[in-house]
C-alpha cells in the first residue's frame, strides 16, 4: 500500500461516489453513498479553506491501484519548527491509518489531531495519544428529512410550533438570496451579546460564494433581523451559522428561519438536516441536568439556550468521540503544549 497526496477533484470525489458533473449544492447526486464523509471531508470545502488562508493536504491510501481510504487535513505551521495536522471527521479502518501516520512523521509532522465519525479503537500501544478538545460539535442533532412536514412539525415542542406561527402573523418574511452585509451587521449584534469568537467578514463572503452555501435571512418591514448560513453536502443540511438583532427579539424570527430552512433542504433533496451542535447529553441522576422536549443535558452548560432553541425542534442526537492528539515528536509537543499553558490556554 502507498500514500498519495491527492491534487485532483476527479480522483478525490471518485473515492466519495460523486460525479465530476453533480458539485456540491447542485441538485443531483445528492442522494449518492458518501460512505459516512461529511462536508468538512469535501473538496470544495478544502478549496475554500486554502481561498481563506488554510493549507490543505489530501491524502489517499492506494492499494493494488485502487484508493481504498482518503483524509482531508489542514496544516497549522507554529513556527519553531512545529506543525501538526487537523484531521477533521474522519472515518479510520484498521491498520491502514497506521501508515498515514507514518507517512506524517516522515513528512516532519510533530503531531496529528483527529477527530473521528465512529469510535475507532486507535492502540494505545501503536500511538502515543492524548486526549484534546473537539474543534467540531461533539454532540449534533439531526432531523429526518423524509418525514412529512407534518409528522415533523408534530414533533416539536408545542412552544416551538406556536413561536413559528407567531413569527409568520407578525409578518416576519424569510429570504433565500446571499447577502454579506446584512449577514455581517447582525453577526455584530450576536458576537457583542452572547460573547463568542467570530471569523472576520471576508471569511464569510468567501464562504458564501460557493455553491455548496446558501443563507436564508428573516425580514420585519423591510429590516434583517436574523440571518442563517447553511451548508448542503450529500443528503445533508447543516445549519452551521446563526445570527440575529438585539431588536425585535419578540417576534421570534430565528423560529421561522429554521422552519424555512428544513423546508429548504427537503427541496433540495436532503435526507437530514444537521443542527450542527448541542450540549451533551446527560441522564436524570447523573448530576444537575435540564430537560426540554425529552432531551437532557447539563443545567449550567454553555450551549444550554442553544440546546433548548435546537431541541424544541425534536430529531435525534448523534455523538462524536473524543478528539486525540497523535504525538509523533514528543520535545516538540512538550514545547507546544509548554507554550499554550504559559499563554493561559490549556
Amino acid at each position: 500500500m502507498e500514500i498519495k497526496k491527492c491534487e485532483n477533484r476527479l480522483d478525490w470525489e471518485k473515492h466519495l461516489g460523486l460525479a465530476q458533473s453533480n458539485p456540491i449544492g447542485s441538485a443531483q447526486g445528492r442522494h449518492k453513498t458518501l460512505d459516512k464523509a461529511e462536508f468538512l471531508q469535501s473538496w470544495d470545502w478544502g478549496e475554500f479553506q486554502v481561498a481563506t488562508g488554510k493549507q490543505v493536504l489530501r491524502l489517499q491510501m492506494v492499494e493494488n491501484g485502487s484508493v481504498v481510504g482518503q483524509m482531508q487535513g489542514f496544516v497549522h505551521e507554529l513556527g519553531l519548527g512545529i506543525k501538526y495536522l487537523y484531521l477533521p471527521r474522519v472515518k479510520v479502518e484498521d491498520s491502514r491509518f497506521k501508515i498515514i501516520v507514518d507517512f506524517l512523521k516522515k513528512d516532519n509532522f510533530s503531531f496529528v489531531r483527529i477527530e473521528l465519525i465512529d469510535e475507532f479503537n486507535l492502540e494505545s500501544s501503536a500511538y502515543n495519544l492524548k486526549l484534546t478538545k473537539n474543534r467540531q460539535p461533539s454532540t449534533t442533532l439531526l432531523l429526518d428529512l423524509t418525514q412529512s412536514e407534518d409528522v415533523l412539525l408534530q414533533s416539536m415542542h408545542s412552544k416551538t410550533r406556536y413561536n413559528i406561527r407567531l413569527a409568520k402573523k407578525k409578518g416576519v418574511e424569510v429570504k433565500l438570496a446571499k447577502d454579506t452585509d446584512a449577514f455581517w451587521g447582525l453577526n455584530e449584534e450576536t458576537v457583542s451579546r452572547d460573547k463568542f469568537k467570530s471569523h472576520d467578514k471576508e471569511y464569510y463572503a468567501k464562504m458564501l460564494d460557493n455553491n455548496f452555501c446558501h443563507q436564508l435571512t428573516a425580514y420585519h418591514n423591510y429590516k434583517p433581523i436574523a440571518s442563517n448560513i447553511f451548508i448542503v453536502y450529500g443528503d445533508t443540511c447543516t445549519y452551521l451559522h446563526g445570527t440575529s438583532s438585539n431588536e425585535q427579539r419578540n417576534l421570534m424570527a430565528p423560529y421561522l428561519l429554521q422552519w424555512e430552512a428544513i423546508i429548504m433542504a427537503k427541496k433540495l433533496g436532503c435526507k437530514y438536516y444537521d443542527f450542527w451542535g448541542i450540549a451533551p447529553v446527560m441522564k436524570e441522576g447523573e448530576g444537575k441536568v435540564t430537560c426540554f422536549n425529552n432531551f437532557c443535558w447539563q443545567a449550567d452548560h454553555a450551549w444550554t439556550g442553544i440546546t433548548r432553541f435546537k431541541t424544541g425542534f425534536g430529531g435525534s442526537t448523534r455523538e462524536y468521540p473524543h478528539a486525540v492528539d497523535i504525538v509523533l515528536n514528543k520535545f516538540k509537543y512538550f514545547i507546544y503544549k509548554l507554550a499554550r499553558k504559559v499563554r493561559g490556554l490549556n
